[in-house]
């Protein structure tokens, strides 16, 4: 077995660990850092993935940010791919790793785990066939264009109906394929509200999406070269399947090591990154992050809070002192022309957070209403009753980001609806209507406090 010896470990590359070598490096060029990856890639934009199916990304490849040689050459940092950790000695600092061809004892001063997320696949018959699919990493949405090329298949089921469930679904549609979406609860896209989900679905709907809501798919077989979604009442039949669930934390390997870890798995750590044992921090889809309105530990695994965590772990153990404040759950995605966006607290969830919440929904344009291309828009602003902090908002319809992003704004600053009211917001017809939806939507919260 190959010793090893560092002085800074990273165990999971992508968003996090890529981000939390770069930025020690920065502050500390001296620093020996390695960074042990399981997949074959050390860098790549896994959001990216659906547009690579749908053609708006030309290639697998394109979102591929840096390879390990490059990212070496630029960054610094020594790069192992297609190396797993499988246990961690803490008292000892010493991490124990293997590839195919051998293994190896690798001690280290810091470490840094973000072995990241993986995506959670039942016990289905099927899995592992050609034809039923995740789309996790660029291979994955290789694997997939490779099956539609070949094979041309006319019906596509997805198993999941969160954010790469319908962009996938966009994606597939985009080749002709008929989409069945089964989704286990009542609505799609998560902590939805109801409001802005009727439009949403509404809208699919009339651009041909099946949805099947309040079912889970219990096993998927194959009968003379179709596959087949059982389900309690019903079979669904299709070419092509795509499981997507959720994902789940890669820290299985840690269940007994001592870390402090939610009920998912996900690494508990404050705003240093750091956990409860000394020198050992975690960062990204394997790790918590605290929610800024709620305080809470939350797991919103997103590559955007991936790369801060990263930086902010890396400048600290390279000596810094940095904070991350949080996340409020800032989330936007679309389908063909109609886009859906989340900031902050839904009403219901406000409620159950103890907040004497109240709710408005204003229905609107993104354009002056004579000035050509104007879309639909709609908003639904939470706001706090007594004091009339904005708690969250959701959007449906067109041009909903720069919206979406005043509001992140004021979420940051315990903003009110009236601070909100009274902002003054760029105008000129080709962007917005002179009242613009949020200045609206301010304005008539602002009557029921």
């Amino acid at each position: 077995m190959k010793k090893m010896e560092y002085d800074v470990v990273i165990l999971g590359g992508v968003a996090a660990g890529t981000s939390a070598a770069a930025s020690a490096k920065r502050i500390n060029k001296n620093l020996k850092i390695a960074i042990f990856q399981k997949e074959p890639y050390i860098s790549y934009g896994g959001c990216g993935l659906p547009y690579v199916i749908s053609g708006d990304v030309e290639s697998a490849e394109s979102v591929i940010a840096l390879t390990p040689e490059k990212f070496k050459e630029k960054k610094g940092a020594d790069v192992f791919v297609e190396h797993e950790a499988y246990n961690i000695d803490f008292s000892n600092k010493v991490v124990y790793i293997k590839s195919q061809n051998d293994e190896k004892i690798v001690s280290y001063n810091k470490l840094v785990v973000s072995t990241g997320a993986s995506p959670i696949i039942p016990s289905f018959d099927t899995w592992g066939e050609n034809g039923i699919f995740k789309l996790r990493n660029p291979d994955d949405a290789r694997n997939i264009l490779n099956f539609i090329h070949k094979n041309n298949p006319k019906k596509a089921i997805i198993i999941g109906g969160g954010f790469i469930g319908i962009e996938t679904a966009e994606a597939l549609k985009k080749h002709n394929i008929d989409i069945t979406i089964i989704e286990g609860t009542d609505h799609i896209l998560g902590e939805i509200e109801p409001e802005i989900h009727e439009e949403f679905m509404n809208s699919l709907k009339d651009k041909g999406i099946t949805f099947v809501l309040n079912t889970f798919a219990e096993n998927i077989i194959k009968e003379n070269g179709i596959f087949k979604v059982i389900t309690k009442d019903s079979v669904y039949a299709a070419d092509m399947i795509i499981v997507s669930i959720g994902v789940k934390p890669n820290t299985a390997f840690l269940k007994e090591s001592g870390l402090i870890m939610a009920k998912n798995g996900a690494i508990i750590v404050n705003e240093k990154m750091e956990t409860n044992i000394k020198d050992v921090y975690a960062a990204g889809d394997c790790a918590t992050v605290n929610h800024f309105i709620t305080k809470e530990n939350v797991y919103i695994p997103l590559g955007t809070t991936a790369n801060k965590q990263g930086r902010i772990a890396g400048k600290n153990i390279a000596g810094g002192n940095d904070s991350f404040i949080g996340v409020v759950g800032s989330l936007i995605t679309k389908f063909e022309d109609i886009e859906y966006a989340k900031t902050g607290l839904t009403l219901k969830k406000a409620k159950e957070k103890g907040y004497d919440a109240e709710a408005v929904f204003i229905k609107s344009g993104s354009k002056a209403h004579y000035y050509k291309g104007s879309k639909k828009l709609k908003i639904k602003l939470v706001f706090e009753k007594k004091t009339g902090k904005i708690l969250g908002a959701q959007f449906v319809g067109g041009e909903t980001h720069p919206r979406l992003n005043t509001i992140t704004s004021l979420l940051y600053t315990n903003g009110t609806v009236d601070m909100l009211r009274n902002m003054d917001l760029a105008y000129s017809p080709p962007f917005s209507p002179v009242w613009d939806i949020d200045l609206v939507a301010a304005t008539q919260a602002i009557k029921k406090i």
